[in-house]
């Protein structure tokens, strides 16, 4: 059993030390993730606050023969952070952005972005135009 199985089967039994222990090591690379989701530094703070309560909350569910524990959280806070944005989704470019890094940068297809996203593969297509245009408009010729 490796460091962090330790750690997962300790907060399993309640102890706040290993969500700390937990904090301290991952905080900073989830801050990381959620902040390029969220595109906005201090709603990423909130969200990355929120991961954690997640990660306490649902450490029952995690199953070190499926996933490590860092990936396991990492899917908990992008979550976290898609939940969050959901609701200012299409108001905001930070979210068409969001499903071209799913595809170009995640290597995900079409419909694991669309699942991932909580939207159609209609919506995930059209807004994944929109960065595309959004990247040429910035392209220097």
């Amino acid at each position: 059993m490796n460091e962090d199985e330790r750690l997962a089967v300790s907060l399993k039994k309640g102890n706040q030390q290993s969500l700390d222990l937990l904090y301290c090591k991952y905080a900073p690379a989830l801050m990381g993730i959620i902040t390029r989701i969220a595109g906005n530094e201090e709603m990423a703070e909130d969200i990355l606050h929120k991961s954690f309560l997640s990660i306490r909350d649902k450490i029952d569910t995690f199953d070190p023969s499926k996933t490590s524990l860092f990936t396991w959280m990492i899917n908990m806070a992008r979550q976290s952070a898609y939940d969050k944005i959901k609701p200012v989704r299409f108001k905001d470019h930070r979210f068409s952005e969001t499903v071209f890094d799913l595809i170009y940068y995640k290597g995900l297809n079409v419909n694991d972005a669309a699942a991932a996203m909580n939207i159609t593969v209609n919506e995930l297509k059209i807004n994944l135009r929109k960065a595309i245009k959004n990247i040429q408009e910035l392209k220097v010729v």
